[in-house]
């Protein structure tokens, strides 16, 4: 009778399994480095298109004072123009090259998940708590990711608030001996004005600043239950303390919705 080598049957499993995780966090990683390079460069040009070409407006304007020929002047506003229109053609085709790479993190992340979710069992009380737990870390990058958005757009704001403001005061001051560039510095001014106002009404700050906390506080119970410090260290059984974890994140949730009451959908399984 022929015998069947069944260690070698389940290592070999066991190995094609650990290759294959394997693969999965690589090609997540591969993604993540590359979203991570494309917003750095989307940022940069963000820079290039708001402070940088404000900067160029404020040469142009102090040339015009200085200068007894407005060649220099006129010459430094064109390009400006033009430096303001290639800059948003950049950010707009870098805005999309982001939102590719993202969208294609997303999908393996979330065919990782669904692998993952398809080795847990659906059973009883327990199963589900477990499979509610593997989706977490999606929900903590969704809150994060709008951490990051609000962040960017607060930022953005302040330049345009404070680099706008030193410009306008600059145009306004130089528009007593230049009266040409009044409606500049009138124009600059409503701008400014209106960012300010916006970053008011908005709170992208605030929003920031509570969407990073709920995503921490996630991450603690995600960690925690799993090595049942904190609160779960009182627990016995597997049962309780996933059923306290599911309990403490629905609690999070529902006061980040309270806070936030317009924010994104989850997506996670109720």
């Amino acid at each position: 009778m022929e015998r069947v080598d069944t260690a070698g049957i389940v290592g070999g499993g066991v190995l094609a399994e650990d290759r294959r995780q394997g693969d999965w966090e690589r090609r997540i990683a591969q993604r993540s480095e590359e979203l991570y390079r494309e917003r750095i460069v989307q940022r940069l040009l963000l820079v290039w298109a708001v402070p940088g070409n404000l900067l160029l407006a404020a040469v142009g304007a102090t040339l015009l004072a200085l200068s007894t020929s407005v060649v220099p002047a006129a010459v430094t506003f064109v390009i400006a123009t033009a430096s303001a229109g290639v800059a948003a053609v950049y950010v707009y085709r870098q805005h999309f090259k982001v939102r590719a790479v993202d969208t294609d993190l997303r999908a393996l992340e979330g065919a990782h998940r669904d692998m993952l979710l398809d080795e847990l069992g659906t059973g009883d009380l327990l199963d589900a708590h477990r499979r509610y737990r593997a989706q977490l870390p999606e929900l903590i990058e969704r809150y994060r990711h709008e951490a990051r958005s609000d962040r960017w757009k607060d930022s953005a704001l302040q330049a345009v608030v404070i680099g706008g403001s030193i410009v306008a005061a600059t145009a306004t001051a130089i528009a007593a001996a230049v009266p040409e560039i009044r409606w500049f510095a009138i124009g600059l001014s409503l701008l400014v004005a209106v960012s300010a106002a916006y970053a008011g009404y908005t709170k992208h700050r605030d929003r920031a600043a509570s969407w990073q906390e709920t995503a921490d506080a996630l991450e603690r119970e995600y960690e925690s239950v799993e090595l049942r410090v904190g609160r779960y260290r009182r627990f016995g059984s597997e049962r309780e303390a996933y059923a306290e974890f599911a309990e403490a994140v629905e609690a999070l949730r529902a006061e980040r919705a309270r806070r936030l009451p317009s924010g994104v959908n989850d997506g996670l399984m109720q």
